[in-house]
């Protein structure tokens, strides 16, 4: 079973949400098992998992690009936001976790629950000189790391949409308001939380 909540947002917002809801709850099943022996997320957490982490990454849909632009999620661990993104049906997307056991795990969910992505195995500063039209981080680092680590392959149309805890208030005063432009929308699963839209002007 899934979260009310979850459940009630994919059935109204999805045209498919019966298949997206299915999917959803079979990669709940491999996190929770992969979890008992590698640290994808908080042992805390799992008691609430669909709201804390479904239902929080999947809320962004609404702020995407459409589904043919390229997204990369960057930092994405257990695939938080990059699987859940994957499953709602974006396919032109990059998953970018310098560690090998949960890029395998990214691996092995694209294999079982049948979805599109490509995992990238580097660090951020690593990678080609891809053109990205939005960038997606949730719990990784700061906005101005962010913005730091991915100049390479943003420019004046590149969007980044960035889950964030409390602390982003602090962190957007470090950021040029002449260069960035942004805006804040509440997280519809915890009120410390917002979803920060930003591009370069």
């Amino acid at each position: 079973m899934l979260n009310e909540k979850l459940v009630k947002f994919c059935d109204n917002n999805f045209n498919d949400g019966k298949s997206i809801l299915k999917k959803l709850f079979e990669y709940k099943k491999m996190l929770i098992k992969e979890n008992e022996t590698m640290n994808l997320i908080g042992k805390s957490t799992i008691a609430d998992l669909d709201v804390r982490h479904l239902l929080d990454c999947i809320q962004i849909v609404k702020y995407l690009p459409p589904q043919e632009k390229s997204l990369m999620d960057i930092g994405t661990g257990a695939g938080l936001p990059g699987i859940i993104l994957s499953i709602a049906g974006f396919k032109n997307l990059h998953l970018v976790e310098k560690s090998i056991k949960k890029s395998l795990f990214l691996e092995s969910c694209k294999l079982r629950l049948g979805l599109n992505y490509e995992v990238h195995n580097k660090l951020i500063t690593e990678l080609p000189n891809l053109k990205i039209d939005c960038i997606t981080a949730r719990a990784f680092a700061s906005i101005e790391k962010i913005i730091s680590m991915t100049k390479k392959m943003i420019n004046k149309q590149t969007k980044f949409i960035l889950l964030k805890g409390r602390s982003y208030y602090t962190e957007l005063e470090k950021i040029s308001p002449q260069k960035f432009f942004w805006e804040t929308h509440q997280s519809i699963t915890s009120n410390e939380s917002k979803i920060i839209i930003m591009g370069a002007k």
